[in-house]
């Protein structure tokens, strides 16, 4: 893990970027840039001992953001919009005009998404040389605008000479934000609310716990930054499906899922892990430990069963 370093950190106060600004925050000065829309937010940052300033991915000004950072995680993106030039415009641009800032920094590290690859079989599991295409369900824009985003960081990292790993993230899950997918369909289970999965075969992915995010993002996915840029999986060691690990978390609760074929859900993907293992090794949470403990605290007047 880093130590005795400035590390900026943008989208900390999601489900990715928020475990790992606690773990470096005990042995590094680290910063939270972000619009901070809700004040609350800013406050718990603050409160682990993470600095704060108002910045907006996409705007050109960066007044607020100081610029002697000696590593930055970038996370912030946005997911949601209708309009695939203002996705572009925001995470492609805003990613490569955030590393011109932090151009002096030693290392860079970018969190794409899976939902760049192109869709293939659903038990696929697809490595980092794999086709894109780009899919989810839920918004056309966002892998058109990740793709365009992976190709302005690998610009902007031979420019500027900065070393870089883009890293692409499975479904990431934990205590932060909103959780991620198996806290999301947990509370859907306890509202009585039936699961989507898609239309005539399931969705199989490979879910990393945050324990892991926040170990491989402090030190490892930094120690393997180079130019041109190095493109990483970012997953679970585990496929498995949004059935079985909705089944799982039932059976520790009582709870019995029920399931609903939807055009619409939150498709996944399997990761081939290859490259990650040998460039920084395997996981350490294993995906049942990790649901749990993210339940126990998420959810703490549910009873889950030994």
């Amino acid at each position: 893990m880093l130590s005795d370093k400035k590390v900026l950190v943008t989208g900390a106060t999601g489900q990715i970027a928020r475990p790992i600004a606690e773990h470096l925050a005990g042995d590094n000065e680290v910063w939270c840039a972000a619009r901070f829309t809700h004040p609350e937010r800013k406050a718990e940052i603050e409160a682990l001992g993470i600095k704060t300033c108002q910045w907006d991915l996409g705007a050109d000004d960066f007044s607020n953001v100081p610029s002697d950072f000696t590593h930055v995680v970038h996370s912030a993106a946005l997911m949601v919009t209708p309009e695939h030039d203002e996705g572009v415009r925001v995470n492609a641009e805003g990613a490569a005009m955030l590393m011109q800032h932090c151009r002096n920094a030693e290392a860079f590290l970018f969190v794409s998404s899976f939902c760049l690859y192109q869709r293939q079989e659903p038990t696929h599991a697809y490595k980092e040389t794999d086709p894109l295409g780009g899919l989810a369900t839920y918004g056309s824009s966002y892998p058109v605008s990740k793709i365009a985003a992976e190709g302005a960081v690998r610009a902007a990292a031979r420019m500027l000479d900065l070393p870089t790993t883009i890293a692409r993230m499975n479904i990431g899950y934990g205590t932060s934000s909103w959780g991620g997918l198996p806290v999301m369909y947990f509370e859907k289970m306890l509202n009585g609310e039936p699961i989507p999965v898609p239309i005539g075969y399931d969705n199989w992915g490979s879910p990393i716990a945050e324990q892991d995010i926040a170990e491989q993002g402090s030190g490892p996915l930094f120690d393997i930054a180079s130019v041109p840029a190095t493109i990483v999986n970012w997953a679970g060691d585990t496929p498995l499906t949004d059935r079985e690990f909705c089944e799982y978390l039932g059976g520790l609760t009582g709870i019995v899922p029920e399931f609903v074929e939807s055009e619409i859900t939150m498709d996944s993907f399997v990761s081939d892990n290859t490259r990650r293992e040998h460039l920084i090794g395997k996981c350490n949470t294993d995906w049942r430990d990790g649901m749990r403990l993210a339940i126990a605290a998420r959810f703490p007047d549910v009873t889950l069963s030994r």
